[in-house]
Parts: C-alpha cells; sequence; structure tokens
C-alpha cells in the first residue's frame, strides 16, 4: 500500500519493508547517549538498583501506554508529525503539539550532533591508537578539544553529513537499512563490552551496587528522576513515533510494536549499566561521575586494561553508533515535516534541514569556547538548547499528548485504529485509565519540577 500523505506530497507514502525494520529504527531513536551514558550516571547518583526498579516501573505504566498512542496518531493521521494530529481528529486545533516537537527535535539535534561528533572523534581516535597513551591527562584533553574553535565543529559537520545522507535514502532504503545494520551491530558491542566488564576483578561490587536495592536511598528525587530517565530515555512526545508510525502498514501490531520497542530501550540501559558499573567499581571511579565517565574516565581505564586499545575502539565505536541511530531519527522527524509541508523531494528536503540544524549546531558547539561568554539565563547556547527542549517544551508536549490521547482523540478511537485488521488490544481497560487520570497527573508533576515550581 502507498497511499498518498494527508500533505499531498509530491511523493507517494513512503512505509517499513518490515515490523523488524520499524521496530529497530524506533528503537534506534529512543536508544543513545541517553541510555548509554546518561543512564547509568543517574542511576549512580540515584543510589543504584533502587532506582532501577522505579525506572522499570515508569517504563511500563507511563512510557508504554504513551507510546502506543504515539504510533496509533501517526498510523492513523498517515502524515508529519504536526499534521497527523489534525488528521485523526479532523481538526487543526491540536496540530500545535505536534508542531512543538518537531521544534524538539530541532532543538535536541542541533546540540545532539555536538555530543555525537565528540564520540565520532573519540572512535576515530581509538581506531588510529592515538586515544590510549600512559602519559596523557585525558581531563585536559577533552577540555582542549571541546574547547577548540574548529575541532568540534568539523567533527559536528562530518556527523551531520552522514546523517543527512541516510534520511536522503529515504524510509525504508535509508533509514531502515542502516538501522537494521546499525542495531544488531550495536547488540553485538554490547554483549562484548559487558562480557568483559563483569570479567573485572571486584566486578561483584559493581554488580551489586546496579542489581541489588537499597530501598532507604529512595525520596521524592530519586523518585522525579526515575520517572524523567524513563520519560526522556523513549523519546517520548518528540513527534518521533508519530513520524514513524505514519509509515507502518494498518496491518502492522502497534501493541506488538510497542512492547518491542520498549524492550530493546530497556535491554540497552540495563546492559549498560552492566558495563559501567563494574568497571568504575573496579577502579575505584564515582559512579555518578557524568560525562567524566565516558570521554575522560574510560579512556584512563583503557590504559590501564589488557588489550585497552582493542576495547578503547569497540567502546567508542558502540558509543558512535548509538548516537547515530538516535540522530537519524531526529532528524527525519523535521525532514518529513518540511518535506511534506512546502511539497518538496526528501533529496532537497533532508540536505537543507539539516544544513540549518548544523548551523545552528555550530554555534552550540562554540559555546564550549569561544561562545563560552555568552548566556541567557545564566546558560550558554548549548545549556539552553539542552533544557528549553528537554526540561520545558517535551515534558509539556508530553502532557499535551496524554491529554490528546485520553479527551481529544479518546481511547476508543485508537483503539480502533489499533485493532485494524484483526489485531487486538490487550488490556485496553487499564490503558485507557491510565491514559486519562494517571499518566497527565504524573507528567504534570515532573513539568512542574522541571521549572522548579514544586
Amino acid at each position: 500500500m502507498s497511499a498518498r500523505n494527508a500533505s499531498n506530497s509530491l511523493e507517494p507514502r513512503e512505509e517499513w519493508g518490515t515490523r523488524l525494520g520499524f521496530m529497530l529504527a524506533a528503537a534506534g531513536s529512543a536508544v543513545g547517549l541517553g541510555n548509554i551514558w546518561r543512564f547509568p550516571f543517574v542511576v549512580g547518583e540515584s543510589g543504584g538498583a533502587a532506582f532501577v526498579l522505579i525506572y522499570l516501573a515508569f517504563v511500563l505504566l507511563i512510557g508504554l501506554p504513551l507510546l502506543i498512542g504515539e504510533i496509533s496518531i501517526g498510523r492513523g493521521g498517515r502524515a508529519n508529525a504536526m499534521d497527523s494530529y489534525g488528521a485523526v481528529t479532523k481538526s487543526k486545533k491540536w496540530k500545535f503539539n505536534g508542531l512543538i516537537g518537531i521544534i524538539v527535535n530541532f532543538m535536541i539535534l542541533s546540540f545532539y550532533s555536538v555530543v555525537s561528533g565528540w564520540a565520532f572523534y573519540y572512535f576515530i581516535l581509538a581506531l588510529t591508537g592515538n586515544l590510549v597513551a600512559e602519559d596523557r591527562d585525558y581531563g585536559s584533553s577533552f577540555g582542549g578539544f571541546i574547547s577548540d574553535p574548529l575541532m568540534p565543529v568539523v567533527w559536528q559537520l562530518l556527523l551531520m553529513a552522514i546523517i543527512i545522507f541516510i534520511v536522503m535514502g529515504g524510509v525504508k532504503k535509508g533509514i531502515e537499512r542502516w538501522n537494521n545494520i546499525l542495531m544488531p551491530t550495536l547488540f553485538v558491542l554490547l554483549i562484548v563490552l559487558v562480557f568483559r566488564s563483569v570479567s573485572l576483578d571486584g566486578a561483584g561490587e559493581g554488580l551489586r551496587f546496579f542489581l541489588e536495592p537499597d530501598f532507604s536511598v529512595i525520596n521524592s528525587g530519586v523518585i522525579l528522576a526515575a520517572l524523567g530517565q524513563a520519560f526522556f530515555s523513549l523519546s517520548l512526545a518528540s513527534g518521533v513515533y508519530v513520524t514513524y508510525g505514519s509509515y507502518s502498514r494498518s496491518s502492522s501490531s502497534i501493541t506488538g510494536n510497542a512492547g518491542g520497542i520498549v524492550f530493546l530501550d530497556v535491554m540497552v540501559a540495563i546492559m549498560a549499566g552492566l558495563i559501567i558499573f563494574p568497571a568504575v567499581f573496579h577502579y575505584g571511579i564515582d559512579p555518578g561521575s557524568g560525562p567524566d565517565l565516558v570521554f575522560i574516565t574510560f579512556p584512563a581505564i583503557f590504559t590501564d586494561m589488557p588489550f585497552g586499545t582493542v576495547f578503547a575502539v569497540i567502546f567508542f565505536f558502540f558509543i558512535f553508533v548509538a548516537a547515530l541511530t538516535s540522530a537519524i531519527s531526529l532528524l527525519e522527524v523535521v525532514t518529513a515535516f518540511v518535506k511534506e509541508r512546502f511539497n518538496i523531494s526528501r533529496k532537497i528536503a533532508a540536505p537543507v534541514t539539516g544544513l540549518v540544524i548544523a548551523i545552528v549546531g555550530v554555534f552550540a558547539s562554540l559555546s564550549f569556547g569561544v561562545l563560552s561568554h555568552v548566556t541567557l539565563i545564566d546558560r550558554t547556547i548549548f545549556d539552553l538548547l539542552d533544557f528549553l527542549s528537554a526540561e520545558v517544551l517535551l515534558p509539556f508536549a508530553g502532557l499535551v499528548m496524554s491529554i490528546f490521547l485520553g479527551w481529544i482523540w479518546k481511547p476508543a478511537a485508537v483503539k480502533a485504529e489499533i485493532e485494524k485488521e484483526g489485531n487486538r488490544f490487550p488490556l485496553f481497560t487499564l490503558w485507557s485509565f491510565l491514559i486519562k487520570y494517571v499518566i497527565p497527573l504524573v507528567i504534570l508533576i515532573v513539568f512542574l519540577d522541571s521549572l522548579g515550581i514544586i
């Protein structure tokens, strides 16, 4: 089936080639630096295994229901992230929420491409044997690199060029094909690194911290952190799943696909913890070190590790692949909107959109160096893009989406979309209760907390 989309684009609506292709691409969106970098250090800061259990509960009770709803909006609307909202309700009033998602993706990719460029650089550094060195001051090396006015920009632009090339290829021949390669590669690298990390002397202490809960550490801050991590790690309400869902066939199982995406996302986060914590406890590193774990601490660890150069290559290729799969989905959301809104081809929309994002990203990159003095509300350009997208617009979009699903489009209509062509919607009554009453309240709490109101 290849019907024209709701925006009357020059090109027919694209579709995923296989269900697995859709799941890998969607999981690739969720599986990024948020799982591999942010998840371990938030766990470290929040006391370990007790946080993990709360995070998993929120993923199932908040993340999965929202993911089901978001894919349904996309498949029902058969259009970009903005127009799908209007298509399913036959009204323009709720298009603004889809537009927020598009703006969020633009902003996130602007600064995410900077960090992804760092990962690309460190992978090449490891591959050429120039990363691991006995006499290297890794803190100074990293600080010098990100504050350089040229080098980080070069690697960010190279990264954007790769993403643009993949998105230009289209849904099936570009995004799906590359995710079918990149995601299995990611899981193979994960398995190799997990086995290496858990075999280190003293790894048991790190595993106990990660897997044996101490409920005495739980407080309101830990609970809110777990909820925030569950919400953001899945890339919810950003328009990614609306866009990707719009490429799904009516015969596809939305609940099955959503469950598979959540499973893959959680599995990567857990495996990242199994890599990080045995290693940091083995080397006596603070588990809450944040970005130091990836770009400063781990290169130092590889210096002392047998075959450290080999594992440095594997580790930073793993980081680069994870960053790349997420960045692809971020660009696709904005590209799909531009392509359909302005009625132009994908081969024009992708490079034009990518170039504009890359230019904004240059300013974000320079905020670590020559533009570090440029601030707004006490934040650099990079930090401002991060704050506005992740802590303001994304929670707001999630709140509006839950209200849209529960009270505007309504659960019965969502159920009808999901159950097309003989598919079933297990636990619909529970989903309806959560989406109408529980999830909006919980997201409102997160949103108010992110603004410092509570």
